[in-house]
């Protein structure tokens, strides 16, 4: 009788050992996530196929396609589009002059925008977050919600004197270092001070007849300007 009691405990033991693991075996195969594949609406655009998708918490799936900046680290895009899973119509198009970054956070794709711009130290040029996109789901809307970063680093007094005077002793002509006073003066504007946003406006009748390249280059320093004024 004994005897046939540990066979049994011994036969109790391997079932539910075997349970467990078909248990373990479903959830694997069968519980996991499963990660939603699809390319994008065809455009004039962009090609169809997805260069990058981005998982949101929520389970819902954004897809792009369009240039990746080669040796960018970390990645950026140029000239691409953005589309919902599951949707015939693109988000939107992020034109060739524009350089972003992208990343998810839980159920927000966020789309940093970059600018080169006399942030650094001594003046120096470099790449810094602009304007923020958050892109989210309310439902089976796509909600598109833009923000300035406010945190861009601000010139100190000294340095706005700096380029005031700048401005002041450039002679007439312009060239790449007349709108590199122009790009001082906008940060020097976003610093908060006056006299730089007053620089700013006149520089564009100061050194000659802005044309081409360096009239594209002011005009997008206006906007970016009009833009920070209106979400202060």
């Amino acid at each position: 009788m004994a005897h046939y009691k540990t066979i049994l405990t011994k036969t109790m033991k391997r079932v539910k050992l075997i349970f467990v693991l078909t248990v373990l075996i479903f959830t694997t195969v069968f519980g996991q996530e499963k990660k939603v594949v699809c390319d994008c609406p065809k455009t004039q655009f962009a090609g169809t196929k997805a260069d990058t998708t981005f998982h949101l918490s929520n389970g819902r799936t954004i897809v792009l396609c369009g240039f990746k900046n080669p040796k960018s680290k970390p990645t950026t895009y140029s000239e691409f589009v953005l589309a919902a899973c599951g949707q015939d119509t693109i988000i939107d198009f992020w034109g060739a002059v524009l350089t972003c970054k992208l990343r998810v956070n839980k159920d927000t794709l966020l789309v940093d925008q970059l600018q080169n711009l006399p942030t650094g130290e001594n003046f120096n040029y470099q790449e810094t977050v602009w304007t923020t996109e958050k892109i989210y789901f309310s439902g089976q809307r796509v909600v598109r919600k833009l923000v300035v970063n406010r945190q861009i680093r601000k010139y100190t007094k000294a340095q706005i004197q700096t380029v005031l005077k700048s401005y002041e002793s450039a002679k007439l002509g312009l060239d790449d270092s007349k709108m590199e006073i122009a790009n001082k003066l906008f940060i020097a504007t976003i610093s908060g001070d006056k006299k730089a946003r007053q620089y700013f406006k006149e520089f564009e009748t100061k050194f000659g007849t802005l044309d081409g390249a360096f009239a594209e280059e002011y005009n997008d320093l206006i906007s970016m300007i009009a833009l920070w004024d209106k979400t202060e």
